[in-house]
């Protein structure tokens, strides 16, 4: 299931104290050490997500500690059954929760340099890239979905995004916003968008 809530720059700045007492200790560090106030309300956002998710699909209401795996990937210390991403770009926030492994990103549609489309592309994303009618956006479709496959499995930008087609992974779901682009590799993911008071009824 994938849960996505694009209203972060709606959310009140009180909203941070509210909903301390519903964070992991180590999701409240990690919150604080982000530097503007819409990143550490998306990183709330992203926790509250997986909260609903987990509180949904799997009737699970604690709140939930994690720990991590190889390169750094969370994973639920008590239900190490159920996988789950998170990803945040400015006012958008995704979560994936699944039975099989599976990765999530969330990207702000914005200007890309031939240089860097380049360095991300296979040969023949990069040649439908140049005959596009809208360039970013079809590089944002294909960004996020290598960089949630490498999620997925734990790699991270540890190999050549230009050795790996997006095209080639068959198991993703894709999601159009207004001025992002979200996708979940691993599953073929029903989606949730959720509204703001979705997220002010979990604290």
């Amino acid at each position: 299931m994938l849960y996505i809530f694009d209203e972060v720059d709606s959310i009140e700045d009180g909203f941070l104290e509210s909903v301390v007492a519903l964070l992991s200790e180590e999701r409240c560090a990690k919150m604080m050490r982000l530097r503007t106030p819409l990143k550490k309300k998306a990183s709330a956002i992203a926790y509250l997500l997986l909260r609903l998710a987990l509180s949904d699909v799997y009737g699970i209401e604690e709140v939930v500690e994690f720990d991590y795996i190889e390169k750094g990937k969370p994973v639920l210390r008590n239900y190490p059954h159920i996988h789950f991403n998170l990803s945040h770009s400015n006012s958008a926030v995704a979560c994936v929760v699944s039975d099989v492994p599976v990765g999530v990103d969330v990207q702000h549609i914005a200007p890309i340099s031939d240089k860097v489309a380049r360095r991300v592309l296979t040969g023949d994303e990069y040649g439908k890239f140049k005959e596009s009618r809208i360039p970013d956006e079809y590089f944002c479709e294909i960004w996020t979905t290598k960089e949630s496959f490498l999620k997925k499995t734990g790699q991270g930008i540890s190999v050549d995004l230009r050795d790996l087609s997006a095209d080639s992974l068959v198991e993703k779901t894709i999601y159009r916003g207004r001025d992002y682009i979200c996708c979940a590799t691993g599953s073929n993911a029903k989606i949730k968008h959720v509204g703001r008071g979705d997220i002010e009824r979990s604290y």
